[in-house]
């Protein structure tokens, strides 16, 4: 702030050149008033009627969609903003022109600048295009607007505390493409169908399948035609799916969570409830991950049809890269939700013995169980204790080529788009 005896000091010069009839003490005695005036009242006016505004296209996306995003100022007021800077918050995740790194390891997060000039009654808008590069709630702000006088002696600043909210679901992959049996030293058995059968519905016999599960062979049937032969069934009308995702990566807690493994896992348990959303199953999700804004495990209630995925999809977006407790003690938890003949699905980048014993123990209670492993090549020795009724999916390789989404490609300055100014009468 200019000291108040600029205004002695220029009075003084005013006053001296009017009885000295020297113009340029009385010129210089003008401007140093004037700029006392400027920087007495500059930082009281500068941000009245100035308004300050976001705006994204949507508030939902998925990873590797692109998205505008536009920033406004209003100048509502005659007087000019000789320059502008804007701070603003920007999450690690979207990815736009104009932003600055600041912080390193959890506090990081990038910094969206712009500096401008705003005539009077002037409104700016800029374009960016933002790209959604990982999964999770995103916030966007808060902002901050710091302005200076045409002198540069004083300067001012406002916070702007509104925030907007982007919502990044995790990426969606075929499951076809992910249904690589894993080839067994034991031999491979071929897995379940994802159809349930509703044994109160007979409709006929077949000749016996190695897969077909002992209870469906038809004694009096086969003793009559001297072969196996089981049962037909009418598929059910209601087919339920329970998704369990394993958020453990590691053999031992101290090793803590591999981040990269764990965003696998949750993409093949994002492709699986949309597969079941798609063939219209009832289904639900568990899963032992922290959900972000919780302490508790992430679970979803069954349901069906597009809302039930937007929910599950919702959980999976926030879900955290830390596990509360085994998987198993989840699903025992969660077992009451289960009916009779339901499909369980476990997803997992870690094949421990814990897993091999729930997905054994889910069996014997008369459901259907298949796993998805999302790991790094070899699922391990353990794998080769699972019965063969419960097939092995390896969807690691159909997953190699989205590691991208975790390197630090920034877009440059050249995603900006034109700048559109618009005067107001």
């Amino acid at each position: 702030m200019i000291s108040d005896l600029w205004v002695i000091a220029a009075a003084i010069a005013i006053i001296a050149g009017l009885l000295a009839s020297q113009a340029l003490l009385i010129v210089v005695g003008v401007l140093v008033l004037l700029i006392w005036i400027t920087g007495k009242h500059w930082p009281r006016y500068a941000f009245r009627r100035l308004t300050y505004s976001r705006r994204l296209e949507r508030r939902r996306a998925f990873i590797g969609d692109v998205l505008d995003y536009y920033i406004t100022v209003d100048n509502d007021k005659i007087l000019p903003m000789i320059w502008l800077d804007i701070s603003d918050t920007f999450p690690l995740g979207l990815q736009t022109g104009g932003t600055f790194r600041r912080g390193v390891g959890a506090e990081a997060e990038l910094d969206h600048r712009i500096t401008t000039s705003l005539l009077p009654y002037q409104r700016v808008t800029w374009r960016y295009r933002v790209r959604c590069r990982v999964r999770g709630y995103h916030r966007i702000g808060p902002a901050r607007l710091r302005s200076g006088d045409m002198f540069g002696l004083t300067s001012a600043e406002q916070h702007i505390t509104n925030v907007e909210y982007l919502l990044v679901y995790p990426r969606i992959v075929d499951l076809r493409q992910m249904m690589n049996l894993w080839e067994r030293p034991l031999g491979a058995s071929r897995g379940h169908r994802f159809i349930q059968d509703d044994p109160s519905r007979f409709v006929g016999l077949r000749d016996y399948l190695p897969s077909d599960p002992l209870k469906r062979i038809d004694w009096k049937a086969t003793a009559r035609h001297g072969k196996l032969e089981s049962r037909v069934f009418e598929p059910a009308a209601t087919r339920y799916m329970l998704i369990a995702l394993n958020a453990r990566t590691g053999d031992a807690a101290w090793q803590g969570s591999n981040r990269r493994l764990f965003e696998r896992a949750v993409t093949v348990a994002a492709s699986v409830a949309e597969h079941a959303c798609r063939e219209e199953y009832t289904f639900s999700l568990v899963s032992n991950a922290i959900a972000s804004y919780s302490s508790k495990w992430m679970s979803v209630p069954p349901g069906s049809g597009s809302l039930q995925l937007e929910s599950v999809l919702e959980s999976l977006a926030m879900a955290g890269p830390f596990w509360v407790t085994e998987l198993s003690s989840v699903l025992r938890e969660e077992s009451h939700s289960l009916v009779s003949g339901a499909t369980v699905v476990l997803v997992t980048a870690l094949v421990s013995r814990v897993v091999v014993n729930e997905a054994e123990e889910i069996r014997r209670r008369g459901h259907h169980v298949m796993i998805f492993y999302a790991g790094d090549g070899d699922p391990g020795p353990v794998a080769q204790l699972l019965p063969p009724e419960v097939p092995l999916y390896m969807a690691g390789p159909s997953l190699a080529g989205l590691e991208e989404m975790w390197r630090d490609d920034w877009l440059d300055d050249a995603s900006v788009a034109a700048t559109v100014v618009e005067s107001k009468e």
